[in-house]
């Protein structure tokens, strides 16, 4: 019987919308009030280089949640700037903020999901975040009206780890106070959303839109293409 949904984020509920530029025009503005003298190029560098952070091997730190504070200590580093504290915290708001000027689109179909399954079961949300933290993202589920649906909302900037970390699952459950085997998880990425989940012993539907390749080690449950389709596996689980 399943009692608790759990949902992705990125390419699952929002469609992937990247912030770079907008980060990249803040900071050029920043330098010049300071009257910093560099090129768009060599910023544009810089930050490319302290928000890389897929050269990081997140296994051998065991996928431990890597801030924006972080990245900003080493886009400052880069570029030879000594900076207040009022400087770090201005940057790291706009930075972090950015999603707020143009959230990114809810994909089709998720609203009217969302509704149908929170009227029978628990919802929550288990996403990793990148320079965008859970409070912002929680401010533009507030203004599309879909916050009112999640009875758990889990972000890796609030638990310290990203998926898949069995932290992040495990929390879930803990907190709906629900067993593995009443539980779903749906997510796009095989190796963070199903390999995470099924590690925790939960069901998992796989997001498919993009026909990515199957993997022959990681096996979701189910495989669908459109986000609405959730709601006939699920009723289909609980006749079987």
């Amino acid at each position: 019987m399943i009692q608790v949904i759990t949902f992705d984020l990125w390419n699952t509920l929002f469609i992937n919308k990247f912030y770079s530029d907008l980060r990249l025009s803040y900071l050029f503005q920043f330098l010049d009030k300071k009257q910093i003298s560099y090129s768009f190029s060599e910023v544009k560098t810089a930050f490319a280089s302290a928000f890389h952070f897929s050269d990081i091997d997140l296994v051998e730190i065991n996928y431990r949640h890597i801030y924006t504070s972080e990245g900003i200590s080493k886009l400052f580093q880069a570029l030879n700037i000594k900076f207040s504290e009022s400087d770090y915290k201005l940057i790291e708001s706009k930075f972090e903020e950015a999603m707020l000027k143009d959230p990114p689109p809810l994909k089709i179909g998720v609203k009217e999901t969302l509704k149908e399954l929170s009227k029978h079961y628990k919802i929550g949300l288990i996403s990793n975040t990148g320079i965008t933290p859970g409070r912002v993202i929680k401010e533009v589920f507030r203004m599309y009206d879909i916050q009112k649906y999640f009875h758990l909302t889990l972000f890796s900037d609030e638990i310290g780890f990203y998926k898949p970390n069995p932290i992040m699952f495990k929390t879930a459950l803990k907190q709906f106070n629900c067993k593995p085997q009443n539980a779903i998880h749906i997510g796009d990425i095989l190796e963070t959303d199903i390999k995470g989940a099924k590690e925790c012993e939960m069901l998992t539907i796989w997001i498919n839109d993009s026909f990515s390749l199957k993997s022959d080690t990681i096996q979701p449950d189910y495989e669908i293409q459109q986000i609405s389709e959730t709601i006939q596996i699920i009723k289909g689980i609980i006749i079987n």
